[in-house]
């Protein structure tokens, strides 16, 4: 008996549907998955304050100014949204290595590098473990007394729904949800 489809066509189906099944588990995203970790942000991290476009920047330095030895940042990925969109600006104020906690947003320098805001999600010998909100994983690099910058003070951003909302997520569905309110500015 031949098969329903001709073998070429069958092959290609498969590729099809292998290749959508890839496509969609990247696109689903992993995020910060567990219960204390949001917690943990919710506690030590400062929601945005909402200004208007284009002064969001502007805003953070002038708390910058006004603060001792702190340094206004302007964020352009997503690895931390729903907390801080990209274009979102930080006060970056300088902290002691021994008095970060789980949950704080550290700005640290990476092996390139880089300026890279994260949660502290944990802490090992090498020292504090940290990941972007959206990031599936913990970063390659971890914190060290050597290459932290300091500690997200304030932030600001345009984006203006008043809402935000970090969920938790298990095998791919939305379990829990834990609603953050902005401050206006």
């Amino acid at each position: 008996m031949s098969p329903i489809f001709p073998r070429p066509t069958l092959v290609r189906l498969r590729g099809m549907v292998m290749l959508l099944s890839i496509c969609c588990s990247i696109c689903a995203g992993e995020g910060i998955r567990s219960r204390s970790e949001i917690k943990a942000i919710i506690a030590h991290s400062p929601d945005p304050k909402f200004v208007p476009y284009g002064q969001e920047l502007k805003a953070a330095e002038m708390v910058a100014a006004q603060t001792p030895n702190a340094i206004a940042y302007l964020g352009i990925g997503a690895s931390m949204e729903p907390l801080y969109p990209p274009n979102t600006a930080v006060v970056v104020a300088p902290i002691e290595y021994g008095s970060i906690k789980k949950g704080m947003t550290v700005v640290y320098l990476d092996c390139d590098g880089q300026r890279v805001a994260h949660c502290v999600v944990g802490e090992n010998r090498a020292g504090y473990l940290v990941r972007g909100i959206n990031n599936p994983a913990a970063d390659a690099d971890v914190v060290t007394a050597d290459n932290l910058i300091g500690v997200v003070v304030e932030a600001y951003s345009a984006r203006s729904d008043g809402r935000r909302e970090l969920t938790l997520k298990d095998k791919g569905k939305d379990w829990q949800s834990i609603p953050r309110r902005g401050r206006k500015s």
